[in-house]
C-alpha cells in the first residue's frame, strides 16, 4: 500500500487519539478523498494498480498517470469483424510525461477504420510507499485537516486547495 498517510497519521494529524475509534470510517474517508485529490490533479498514481484508457483512434496514445516502470508492458486492444483483437509489440515511451505508447520499431499499428479506437490498459503507480514523493504526505494532511475544519466546503477548504495546488505545482503533466 503506497498512500502515505495511514488512519494512525491522519488521527494526529486531527489530534484524535489513536485508540478512539469513533470516527474512523469517516476519517479514511479522508485519506480516500484526499488521495484521489492528488490523482486527479497530477496524475500520480499513489497506490499501483492497472489503468485504463480508451483512445478515439491510434494516433496518439498517451498517458497523463505516472508513475508508469520502464518494464511496463501495455495492452492494446481494438474492436475488429472477429471480435476484440489485440496488438502484439507495443511499448511505453517512459522517460517522460505525458507516457507514450508505440508499436516496437520496425512495426506499425493494424491498419483499421479512422473511427476505430484503442483501450489500454498499463501499470501505473508507486508500488512502494517509500517511494512516493514526500510533497504528497504534506499535502494530503493538509487537505484532510480542510475536510474535519470546514466540512461544508467553505473558505477554510478553499485556502487549504490552494495551497495544495501550489504545492503539486512542479509534479503535474506538461502536456497531453
Amino acid at each position: 500500500m503506497a498512500v502515505p498517510v495511514s488512519l494512525d497519521d491522519a488521527k494526529r494529524q486531527l489530534k484524535i487519539e489513536l485508540d478512539d475509534v469513533s470516527q474512523d470510517e469517516e476519517i479514511q474517508g479522508f485519506i480516500d478523498d484526499a488521495a484521489a485529490w492528488i490523482e486527479e490533479h497530477t496524475g500520480h498514481i499513489l497506490e499501483a494498480r492497472d489503468v485504463t484508457a480508451h483512445f478515439g483512434s491510434f494516433f496518439d496514445i498517451s498517458f497523463r498517470e505516472w508513475p508508469i516502470a520502464a518494464d511496463a508492458v501495455p495492452t492494446v486492444t481494438y474492436p475488429s469483424v472477429d471480435g476484440p483483437a489485440s496488438v502484439t509489440g507495443v511499448r511505453a515511451i517512459v522517460s517522460r510525461r505525458p507516457v507514450r505508447v508505440l508499436p516496437w520499431n520496425g512495426t506499425r499499428w493494424p491498419t483499421v477504420a479512422a473511427d476505430v479506437g484503442a483501450t489500454v490498459t498499463i501499470r501505473a503507480g508507486y508500488e512502494d510507499g517509500d517511494t512516493v514523493p514526500g510533497v504528497f504526505r504534506r499535502v494530503m494532511l493538509i487537505l484532510i485537516s480542510a475536510y474535519d475544519d470546514d466540512r461544508e466546503g467553505g473558505d477554510a477548504f478553499r485556502k487549504a486547495e490552494e495551497t495544495a495546488h501550489a504545492l503539486c505545482r512542479g509534479l503535474r503533466p506538461r502536456a497531453l
